[in-house]
């Protein structure tokens, strides 16, 4: 595209000069560029490949752990905290990232693979204590609770967009005290407390909830 600087007008030609008064006609730079999109198909494959190289890392480094330990004598089974922590972070880090879950879905899945994590490594330490029953998982699952709730008053999420989940984080509360009724604690008050805070946030969940929170817990359990 050309541009008259006599006529004040754009030339959409390949002339030379102005066909109005045949001025010589010069190059007009603010014509609109054509858009240009990101090239998603050559993004895709940089994340493909990033996955590539970091699953091969992280295979790696598992076998290479395994491989000392094995070889080494007189030592606990180590290697297997590191492979189960690798393995968390492949499971947690998704689904933390992944957009189509809802925050419930991700506070209750990270609780899980939380306390997997924490029960995998007693194991392996040969369970000398109960650290991981008597206050790890207490204080990990009341942290759920109190985490989902506090979302959902800070960020004014409306609770029954994710109610399920937060019963369900809720009764995950009460798993310290019959870990404590089986004998695998030690240390009752984290159990209690854990449990109290549990019965609590359920009570306050049906005694605060809207009308139409009711409605879904009616739907939900087919009350």
């Amino acid at each position: 595209m050309r541009y008259c600087e006599a006529c004040k007008v754009q030339v959409d030609n390949p002339l030379e000069h102005c066909p109005l008064c045949f001025h010589a006609l010069s190059p007009y730079n603010d014509a609109p560029e054509e858009e240009s999109y990101p090239d998603y198909q050559g993004a895709a494959r940089r994340y493909n490949l990033i996955l590539r190289i970091l699953l091969m890392l992280s295979l790696t480094a598992g076998a290479t752990c395994l491989t000392i330990n094995l070889l080494a004598k007189h030592t606990f089974l180590w290697s297997l905290i590191v492979i189960a922590n690798i393995l968390y972070m492949w499971l947690a880090v998704p689904t933390a990232l992944r957009r189509r879950h809802s925050v419930g879905f991700k506070v209750m899945a990270q609780a899980f693979l939380l306390a997997a994590l924490v029960v995998v490594v007693d194991l392996v330490t040969g369970h000398n204590d109960t650290w991981a029953y008597d206050y790890v998982l207490p204080f990990l699952f009341s942290t759920a609770t109190l985490t989902i709730t506090v979302i959902s008053i800070v960020k004014r999420v409306k609770l029954r967009e994710f109610i399920l989940y937060f019963i369900l984080i809720a009764l995950l509360g009460f798993v310290p005290l019959l870990l404590l009724a089986v004998g695998l604690v030690q240390v009752s008050w984290p159990a209690m407390v854990s449990a109290l805070y549990a019965g609590l946030s359920l009570v306050s969940l049906f005694i605060f909830a809207d009308n139409a929170t009711k409605i879904e817990l009616k739907k939900r359990f087919h009350i």
